[in-house]
């Protein structure tokens, strides 16, 4: 095509071959006046690749001046060993674009970016281009982006102004400065401010240059079942997007399943669905295998290869429970919860909130848990200060132990501990520093344990003040007042037949068992010496459950331990019709001689 008489443009059948040097023949080619040109031009073309132009360096928070003009800048770097042309590339800084104008940069050399008012301002420091509706740069943080005139990403930083290091320096006035332009697989690890007196580099070497590789192999940090057929992976650094997207690096094994299709889900290329046409089992166990190509920008090679990961089951209320709380810690002691699951599923904890009660009974304080899986019959122990619970109580299990940033505000005397899972109520313990054993000197440092996880929450009879001889708690490991004896068949019964109240842990209590027929059913009960005196209203027209215990703890009515020996329960009940019934029961309260 003749676009001038001196300009002419040609267009080949085939594209060049990128990076490889080419032959233009010109021959028997003649001007107006009859001259001919025979001649051999030599050229090279160039694709626009990733990396070839770097984002070197960023001036956010112009203010208050170190040295440089008072704008913000970008810089860019061109990497390569011939000039690259940025004409009608586009520079997204959040959701604002611009297009360049027409500029090339030299080899290895930089390019300053500003906005058109400050262009002449920066042309002291190398080559400037102005840029009509410069995209501000938010000083907390933000993603640039620079792309070629075919979309191509060819750089991205998402910078935050804890790179800098320094309180002073992310005040303003200093550039954050990239340390080795070469490396374009870290972000945070390639970044720090200036330390040159004027607060920046602008169009020259940066002033903390050095060689910075990325010669570590990247790992696949988070591999989660987040749905039927979905599971979400996030690496520890940007992956090769061309082999993420490449579905037979990724299988179920043993049963050699494939992805269907992959989803980034990030601007940086570290998060990633991956969808299966079929769903997962429930509560299974499978392995995700990558293969040798998942890379990262620098090529290493991903190590470990084999990840297992687990498909949690739906969570119905009863599966978690509260099995033991210290709500009065300590002085400079911390508050904890134990949660133990008691269904025969994988619980996904990471949708699970604890929270209070106010006054009005409105959930309060809600606060996330954990993101771990919790398998059958394992606990989690909950708290601000797991360092403090360890010194404070024996375990032999702390990697249940999960530390929060803070817990819901628990009262020392009553409240409510409540585990809640999307706005749905699993569990609600209503607790009262009254559970406690009665002799205790002082219930300060004492937890309240569940005696029987599958129990009532709320049955006062299942819980009870954690041993002495175990330092009062057991966080994390199987209460010490634990006791899965279920009631027995008959309508009344007492266990155990012989109980000492020394909160030792061990048949603390007398507990009184009903099974009933139905619910509604109201009781009376009192205790009566061998001599025939009574020492204890234990009870006085209580509504009962249908099946539901009561308990004495070995005090009289006047609070003191009641005597060694043998004892009469005396109990009526009177059913929904009107009917009376009443039991007469013996039990024996023992203890040590000293």
């Amino acid at each position: 095509t003749v676009e001038t008489p001196m300009l002419v443009s040609l267009e080949f059948a085939n594209s060049f071959e990128d990076g490889q040097e080419q032959q233009l023949i010109i021959s028997s080619l003649q001007d107006e006046c009859g001259n001919v040109l025979d001649t051999i031009l030599n050229f090279i073309w160039h694709e626009v690749h990733s990396n070839d132009v770097v984002i070197n360096e960023i001036m956010v928070d112009e203010t208050p001046i170190v040295g440089l003009p008072e704008y913000e800048f970008i810089e860019l770097y061109n990497t390569r060993e011939y000039p690259v042309s940025i004409e009608n590339w586009m520079l997204k800084v959040g959701d604002k674009e611009t297009v360049l104008g027409e500029f090339k940069i030299a080899s290895n050399d930089y390019l300053i970016l500003c906005s058109t008012a400050a262009a002449n301002q920066f042309l002291e420091f190398g080559d400037v281009l102005g840029v009509s509706a410069f995209p501000g740069l938010t000083n907390s943080g933000k993603t640039i982006e620079i792309q070629s005139a075919n979309k191509l990403l060819v750089d991205q930083v998402s910078y935050s102004d804890s790179w800098y290091g320094s309180d002073e320096k992310s005040d303003g006035g200093w550039s954050l400065e990239r340390i080795d332009p070469e490396n374009s697989s870290w972000q945070e690890n390639n970044w720090k401010a200036s330390v040159n007196e004027l607060g920046g580099t602008p169009g020259k070497l940066n002033s903390i240059y050095s060689e910075n590789q990325d010669l570590i192999a990247p790992s696949l940090e988070y591999c989660r079942c987040v749905s039927g057929n979905c599971l979400k992976l996030i690496f520890s650094e940007p992956i090769v997007s061309s082999v993420v997207f490449e579905l037979l690096n990724f299988k179920i094994s043993p049963e050699e399943i494939h992805p269907k299709e992959v989803i980034q889900l990030d601007i940086i290329g570290k998060e990633f669905y991956l969808y299966f046409h079929e769903d997962f089992t429930e509560n299974s166990q499978y392995q995700l295998v990558l293969s040798n190509e998942i890379k990262d920008l620098a090529g290493n090679s991903i190590l470990t290869k084999e990840y297992e990961f687990w498909v949690p089951g739906t969570i119905s209320e009863g599966d978690l429970v509260i099995n033991e709380v210290l709500f009065n810690p300590y002085p400079d002691g911390s508050d904890y919860v134990e949660i133990v699951n008691v269904s025969e599923k994988v619980i996904d904890l990471s949708s699970v909130k604890l929270a209070t009660r106010t006054d009005n009974f409105e959930l309060s304080g809600e606060v996330s848990i954990s993101d771990k899986f919790l398998r059958p019959k394992e606990y989690i122990l909950v708290t601000k200060d797991t360092l403090n619970v360890q010194q404070n109580y024996f375990t032999s299990n702390p990697d249940v132990f999960c530390q929060i940033k803070s817990l819901p505000s628990f009262s020392d005397d009553a409240g409510r501990v409540v585990l809640v899972l999307n706005n749905e109520i699993i569990d609600d313990f209503d607790y009262n520093e009254d559970m406690h054993f009665k002799l205790l000197a002082s219930v300060e440092g004492v937890s309240l344990e569940r005696i029987n996880p599958i129990q009532e929450t709320n049955r006062k009879s299942n819980w009870q003040s954690a041993a002495q001889n175990i330092g009062f708690g057991t966080p994390g490991l199987q209460n010490s007042v634990y006791n899965d004896v279920d009631l027995v068949e008959s309508e009344i019964s007492l266990s155990p037949k012989i109980f000492t109240p020394d909160n030792d842990g061990l048949d603390d209590r007398l507990l009184i068992n009903f099974k009933m027929e139905e619910d509604g059913f109201l009781t009376s009960i009192r205790i009566y010496n061998s001599r025939g005196i009574e020492i204890r209203k234990l009870a006085s027209n209580v509504n009962l459950a249908n099946e539901d215990s009561l308990f004495w703890d070995g005090l009289t009515s006047k609070k003191e331990r009641a005597s060694i020996g043998i004892y009469l329960v005396y109990i009526e009940l009177f059913s929904p019709n009107g009917e009376v019934r009443t039991y007469k029961k013996t039990c024996v309260l023992g203890g040590k001689f000293n």
